[in-house]
């Protein structure tokens, strides 16, 4: 089979947190205001990076390159979007860490993306270990053929 040239967007989490005190008089009266008084922490305050050992890549977008493209992936500009689950690992407790793009979609937009997402947890609590064993296999074959040639793009005006 011959082989063709792609362009995938790749996008990765970077987690930044900000240590902060709150005069308060009990705990959640703590979370609620360092919560409302986040947007106050100056940028240099944060700390954090991709954790490549703790978090996944997620390919959001893939286009056949078709000579010299310049309005690749504008389709999906702003389009794709991610909700949070938190989860301690050490005490089994898990919650939804809801996001602002959240309020901005219709309700039966919300309810069917809702759907998909309790589909898919309700199959991993289904599976475990084995659905992570499932997956790992399924990839095995693109592991085995060795690095990838990837190629970073640069965008306009940093080349």
């Amino acid at each position: 089979m011959e082989k063709k040239r792609f362009r995938v967007r790749l996008v990765r989490p970077v987690f930044e947190y900000a240590d902060v005190e709150a005069e308060a008089g009990e705990e959640f009266e703590a979370i609620c205001t360092a919560l409302a008084g986040a947007g106050t922490i100056p940028a240099d305050a944060w700390r954090g990076k991709f954790a490549p050992e703790e978090y996944g890549v997620d390919a959001v977008c893939v286009t056949e390159t078709a000579g010299n493209d310049e309005e690749l992936f504008t389709a999906i500009a702003g389009e794709k979007k991610y909700l949070l689950l938190k989860a301690d690992t050490d005490s089994g407790e898990g919650e939804v860490v809801y996001q602002p793009w959240i309020g901005e979609v219709s309700d039966l937009m919300l309810a069917d993306l809702c759907a998909d997402w309790a589909g898919e947890l309700a199959e991993i609590g289904e599976v475990g270990v084995a659905g992570f064993c499932y997956w790992a296999k399924r990839y095995e074959r693109f592991l085995k053929e060795g690095p990838a040639k990837v190629i970073p793009l640069r965008p306009r005006g940093e080349e």
